[in-house]
């Protein structure tokens, strides 16, 4: 008798136990259905983003399912009703950060107008660390930033459209491409190159993409290709003319960068040596050589004649009876500038050669102004020679920029000391 009356006393805690048991139970299972529902939504959303153009597979790791995606995208490519210069504008985001998405991706595809595409390239030349090979008319880089949060990494590309580009008012000849995709590394410096890869492969099938619908004139760049190699102790076809060996410079080891594709409008390569100096005269342990053709040429040298570096603008620096030159070194490394103009294919071009040699400026400095440096006569004129010969040696090579433009009727212009007086 008393075990059915402790039964019955404590049978009602066990069956709301029971109950409670199940609603949690139940609640749980409900959440994660939830979640997952959520996220297979986000994933679908994923897919067809972006004219299904994202990575989708390699960018899953970054999709939540405790919140919907949001998309934004617009351009005359999705709607062809809409006033934009953009033909393609696409960022779906994930997540609420403190200051922005905790996970973010863009697409842009952009017909630029001639203009656009000059104040685009006024500034330096940027070295093209694109990760695959590109054809000619095709220029490319990639870069890493930092958020709040992590990192990102991005790629752009600018195409050239002979037949030109629909889907602006004005007329344009030149495809703006670029991309930005979220990485799983804590800082900009962290980025893998396998991330670089990702993001330039999305900008070349954006490209395509683009170029195939428009039927611009463009070849299609391959996405399968190998990538090439990054800048380091080779030089790129391009830049194989910049020997140090036979143009004797600072025997020390170099690392070159430079142009991986040749482009009708402007080409580059620099080299520099990476050791930590200790050379005895003056030898030369930095070199870039630069050429701009068309209207690329006349803002170039319009911009070094703003800044004071185009060749006539200043005198040589005046030297001693004894022949030797005094350098101020304090302030930046100083270098030499020679500068040639050529017919090439894509009309008048400017070469621009600066070499910059390597100062002691425990040696022979002036002990009253210790910021100073006398260099000997004969170590001046050997820097002129040093220059000269890079010149004629750009000049001459058939798989430089000078040789692919067919440049020809090359007449030098001048040197120019960009050293303060």
């Amino acid at each position: 008798m008393r075990w059915i009356r402790g039964r019955r006393a404590w049978f009602p805690y066990a069956l709301a136990g029971g109950v409670l048991a199940l609603v949690v139970a139940g609640t749980v299972g409900w959440f994660w259905a939830g979640r997952a529902q959520q996220r297979a939504d986000n994933l679908r959303q994923l897919d067809r983003a972006c004219a299904g153009l994202l990575p989708g597979e390699r960018l899953r790791g970054f999709v939540p399912g405790d919140g919907a995606g949001v998309l934004e995208e617009y351009g005359t490519m999705l709607d062809p009703g809409q006033e934009s210069r953009a033909l393609l504008n696409c960022t779906l985001s994930w997540g609420s950060g403190r200051w922005e998405p905790a996970h973010r991706v863009r697409i842009r595809a952009e017909a630029r107008i001639a203009a656009q595409v000059e104040a685009a390239e006024a500034g330096s030349r940027h070295i093209s660390d694109f990760p695959l090979p590109l054809p000619p008319g095709v220029i490319g880089s990639t870069g890493a930033d930092d958020r709040v949060v992590g990192s990102e990494v991005s790629a752009s590309l600018s195409v050239e459209c002979p037949g030109g580009l629909r889907g602006r008012k004005a007329p344009s000849r030149t495809l703006q491409v670029s991309v930005e995709l979220p990485s799983k590394a804590d800082s900009e410096y962290d980025v893998s190159a396998a991330d670089h890869l990702l993001a330039a492969r999305t900008a070349v099938a954006t490209a395509n993409w683009v170029t195939e619908r428009q039927k611009c004139g463009a070849e299609p760049i391959r996405t399968d290709a190998s990538p090439r190699a990054a800048a380091g102790p080779t030089p790129t076809e391009l830049c194989a003319w910049l020997d140090p060996e036979e143009l004797e410079f600072a025997r020390d080891t170099w690392e070159f960068s430079g142009d991986g594709a040749y482009n009708r409008r402007a080409g580059f390569c620099s080299g520099r040596t990476t050791g930590y100096g200790g050379f005895t005269g003056l030898p030369v342990v930095e070199v870039t050589a630069e050429s701009w053709s068309g209207e690329f040429a006349r803002g170039a040298y319009e911009r070094h004649t703003e800044v004071g570096t185009a060749p006539g603008q200043h005198e040589p620096s005046p030297a001693r009876r004894d022949g030797s030159v005094v350098i101020r070194v304090s302030a930046f490394s100083p270098r030499l500038a020679l500068w040639a103009r050529s017919e090439c294919d894509g009309g008048t071009a400017y070469h621009r050669i600066a070499v910059t040699p390597e100062f002691d400026s425990g040696s022979g400095a002036d002990e009253e102004e210790e910021k100073k440096v006398v260099v000997e006569g004969t170590d001046r004129k050997r820097l002129s020679a040093d220059a000269r010969a890079t010149l004629d040696r750009y000049l001459a090579a058939a798989d430089g920029w000078p040789g692919r433009a067919h440049c020809r009727a090359t007449t030098v212009l001048g040197e120019v000391e960009e050293w303060p007086r």
